[in-house]
C-alpha cells in the first residue's frame, strides 16, 4: 500500500519518463504548451474553493465544540468518530496519512449505544441535550463560531463502525451526510478493511463535498494492487489518478508490471513500465557505450505520454539536456523537444500548496 501510495505522489510530482506514441492525431506544440501551462491556475483555483466549501466551514465548527459523546467519558478522553468522519472527507487523509497519532486519547465507540439525538446549546452554558432512541445519530450544532446559539447544521450518521489497530481506531464503515440550512453539503459512504499495520487491504469511498464529490477504491491481493482516486466539480472531473501493479508470484518483492495515470481537467499523462526488463537495463548500465545509448534503452521499457481531451499531445522522454545532465524531456509532434521539469515543477508546487493547506487545515481538530 505505502509502495503504491508513494508511486500516485510521484505521478503528481514527477511524472513519467517515455518512448514514442503510435497516435495519428496529435495536437501541435503551442497547444500543448498552452493547455499544460494553465493547469496550475485552474488547479489552484478549485483546490481552493475546495477547502472554503460549506460543509468544510461546518466541520470546523464542529471541531470546536465539545465532544457530544464524551459526556461519560474521562475529560482526556475523546471518541474518535467526528474526527474519522472529518479526516476522511478530503483526498488529503488518502494520499497522505499522517506519522502522528491523534492528540487525544481515543475509547472504542459502540454506534448502536449512541443512536439518539444531540443539540448544542451554548447558553447558559455550553452543553449537548442529549435524547437517545431511534435508529441514527443526529447532530444539530451551529456552523457560525460567532453565532453559538443558531444551530443551522445537522449531521447525521447513519451508520459508523471502526477497528483498534496499532494504537489507533481506524473506520470500517462510515454513512453519514450533513446539512446546511436544511441543504445537503456533505455525503459520505466508505467501507474499509485494515491489516495489522494498519494498512487498508480494500478501500471504497464516495464523498460529496458541494459542489465537490470525492470516490476513490483501493484493491489488493497476493498478485496485484491497484489504486484510483478521483475528484468532480459539478459533475465534471478535473482531476483524477490510479496506479496498478501486478507480480509474477506471491511474495515477489518487485511487482512485473506497474501502469499508472494523473489527470488533470483534460490533460492526462500515462505511464506503463515493464519493471523486470527495467531492472535488467538498469544492472545490464556499464555494458552501454554511451549514456545516451544506455537512455535510450531504459526508454524502451517505459511507455508515457500526454494526451488532451484523449488526443496525443507530447511523448515525455529520459535525456540529456545541454550540459549532458539527466532531463524530462517533452517530445512534441513537429520533433522538436524541451524540458518538461518547468511545467511540472509549477504543477507540482500547486499540490504540494492543497496538501499543505490541508495538513494546517486539519492540525487544529
Amino acid at each position: 500500500m505505502k509502495k503504491l501510495l508513494a508511486m500516485m505522489l510521484m505521478l503528481a510530482s514527477v511524472f513519467f519518463f517515455a518512448c514514442s506514441d503510435d497516435e495519428d492525431d496529435k495536437l501541435s506544440k503551442e497547444e500543448t504548451k498552452t493547455e499544460i501551462t494553465q493547469l496550475s491556475t485552474d488547479l489552484a483555483d478549485k483546490l481552493t474553493e475546495m477547502t472554503e466549501s460549506d460543509g468544510m466551514v461546518a466541520m470546523e465548527a464542529l471541531s470546536t465544540l465539545p465532544d457530544p459523546f464524551s459526556g461519560s467519558t474521562k475529560s482526556n478522553e475523546r471518541y474518535t468518530v467526528i474526527n474519522n468522519i472529518k479526516e476522511y472527507l478530503l483526498p488529503y487523509n488518502y494520499i497522505k496519512k499522517d506519522t502522528e497519532k491523534a492528540a487525544f486519547e481515543g475509547v472504542p465507540f459502540n454506534f448502536d449505544t449512541h443512536v439518539g439525538t444531540y443539540t448544542y446549546h451554548n447558553t447558559p452554558f455550553p452543553y449537548w441535550e442529549i435524547v437517545p432512541g431511534g435508529d441514527e445519530i443526529i447532530i444539530y450544532f451551529p456552523s457560525d463560531t460567532l453565532k453559538l446559539d443558531v444551530n443551522d447544521v445537522t449531521l447525521t450518521i447513519y451508520n459508523y463502525d471502526e477497528v483498534f489497530i496499532d494504537y489507533e481506531y481506524l473506520p470500517t464503515d462510515i454513512d453519514a451526510d450533513l446539512d446546511v440550512d436544511d441543504i445537503k453539503v456533505v455525503d459520505i459512504d466508505l467501507t474499509a478493511a485494515w491489516d495489522n499495520d494498519g494498512e487498508p487491504t480494500s478501500l471504497d469511498v464516495s464523498v460529496y463535498l458541494i459542489p465537490f464529490e470525492f470516490t476513490g477504491d483501493f484493491t489488493q491481493t497476493s498478485t496485484a494492487a491497484s489504486i484510483n482516486f478521483a475528484i468532480l466539480y459539478d459533475g465534471a472531473q478535473f482531476f483524477s489518478a490510479g496506479v496498478g501493479a501486478t507480480w509474477a508470484n506471491a511474495g515477489d518483492s518487485d511487482p512485473s508490471n506497474v501502469n499508472g495515470y494523473i489527470q488533470f481537467f483534460e490533460v492526462k499523462f500515462q505511464v506503463n513500465i515493464d519493471v523486470i526488463d527495467l531492472i535488467a537495463v538498469i544492472n545490464d548500465m556499464e555494458n552501454y557505450e554511451s549514456e545516451v545509448e544506455f537512455l535510450n534503452a531504459i526508454n524502451n521499457e517505459i511507455d508515457a505520454y500526454v494526451t488532451v481531451s484523449g488526443t496525443w499531445a507530447a511523448d515525455i522522454e529520459l535525456g540529456l539536456d545541454a550540459n549532458d545532465e539527466l532531463d524530462i524531456l517533452f517530445v512534441y509532434a513537429d520533433g522538436t523537444s524541451e524540458s518538461a521539469i518547468p511545467y511540472f515543477e509549477n504543477l507540482a508546487l500547486e499540490l504540494e500548496d492543497f496538501f499543505g493547506e490541508l495538513e494546517d487545515y486539519y492540525s487544529n481538530w
